[in-house]
């Protein structure tokens, strides 16, 4: 390894770290987000259920919503990142377009990976509090009951997706500061294409998650992830220096 691969890395690491201390605030957010979901989630789903003569009337609760906080959370998270007030972090540091993507990768990576692990563990913690303030003798446990397994499982599958959604929108975000055309171009585009390929987007989702194994999942997200580090470079080279 070079003397110049050593510089590069020292120093997006060094960024790396940085921001990671000043960003504090956001993944502080985060928990705070996740706690919403979680009393959201306590309120359940209610339903009812008739066959014949009987009738069964139902709630359902699920962490779900907590996911779907954190992905949020993620998104506005890689938005910011790519803005000028963010950006300005890195004024008081040596370094390079390089080297600040690498960081903010790092960041995004970082932040993708506590999301991920805060929003299974919340999942955890609904069932717990479900288990002592319900009434057991009316609750479903087919299925109430996590492996091991599974909760490793699904903790991954969690951090690849707030992974590739960050990744994406730091991707979108970037485009938006090269140019401001594209803050209006990208949601026509994406509404476009989704009202003329009505089934676009269903066709992506189970291109990525529906029968696929998690190495296979993986996969796609690592070498999606490459895609986008490499076209984000380009577009992040192509800025002014001052964006």
């Amino acid at each position: 390894m070079s003397s110049k691969e050593v510089s590069l890395l020292s120093i997006s690491f060094k960024q790396y770290y940085y921001k990671l201390k000043a960003h504090t605030d956001l993944l502080n957010r985060l928990l705070l987000t996740q706690v919403f979901a979680l009393i959201f989630s306590l309120l359940g789903t209610g339903g009812t259920g008739t066959s014949g003569q009987l009738s069964v009337t139902f709630k359902t609760y699920s962490a779900n919503i907590v996911i779907v906080f954190s992905i949020l959370w993620i998104i506005i998270v890689a938005v910011l990142l790519t803005t000028r007030p963010y950006k300005q972090l890195e004024t008081p540091l040596v370094g390079n377009r390089l080297t600040g993507n690498l960081s903010d990768f790092g960041f995004l990576m970082t932040a993708s990976v506590f999301a991920g692990i805060t929003s299974t563990f919340g999942g955890v913690l609904l069932r717990n509090v479900m288990y002592f303030i319900s009434d057991r003798s009316t609750m479903a446990v087919d299925g109430f009951y996590l492996t091991f397994t599974d909760l490793m499982y699904g903790m991954v599958v969690a951090i690849l997706v707030l992974v590739l959604v960050s990744l994406i929108f730091y991707f979108l975000g970037l485009l938006v500061q090269a140019n401001k055309v594209f803050a209006i171009l990208i949601p026509v585009v994406i509404l476009g294409t989704l009202r003329v390929y009505t089934h676009l987007g269903q066709s992506v989702l189970e291109f990525y998650m529906v029968n696929v194994s998690l190495p296979l999942f993986a996969l796609k997200v690592i070498i999606t992830a490459m895609i986008l580090f490499g076209i984000s470079m380009l577009v992040s080279n192509r800025m002014e220096v001052n964006q």
